[in-house]
């Protein structure tokens, strides 16, 4: 079994990276605005995971190459290994968990964020209660 590399770092070090990160979004006008979430704001962390949410203009397979390509960027000005996701194809558990429990490192346009954030509650609220149904009727779980 592989071991997984954990890092620490102190909150000053920890506020430097994520200075970086955001100079580095900033940088990068496809990106409307993003979210820092997962283990890097815990103590431990893996890596560091954003959710971005780029121009609509923007393709699916496009997407993916410039998450890939961020990601390396990001690795190489952080130090830290980068885990980049695009909210603009990704599934409603992701989008609703990556601003709810996730921290908004930078956005170009609030209108957009707050729609986006208000329609992914609605969707996910919507949704919560037939899964919870579906979890209950099939394998009795509340």
């Amino acid at each position: 079994m592989q071991n997984i590399k954990r890092y620490r770092i102190t909150d000053i070090q920890r506020k430097k990276v994520v200075g970086t990160i955001r100079s580095v979004l900033m940088g990068k006008n496809e990106i409307l605005f993003a979210y820092i979430h997962g283990s890097f704001l815990q103590n431990q962390f893996r890596d560091v995971d954003l959710a971005i949410y780029l121009d609509e203009d923007i393709t699916k397979k496009e997407a993916l190459h410039f998450e890939l390509s961020l990601e390396r960027e990001l690795e190489e000005s952080s130090c830290f290994p980068a885990d980049v996701r695009t909210l603009n194809y990704s599934p409603l558990s992701f989008k609703f968990n990556s601003f709810k429990d996730g921290n908004l490192l930078m956005s170009r346009d609030e209108v957009l964020r707050s729609d986006f954030e208000s329609l992914t509650m609605n969707e996910y609220h919507d949704f919560n209660f037939y899964r919870k149904r579906y979890m209950k009727e099939v394998f009795g779980l509340d």
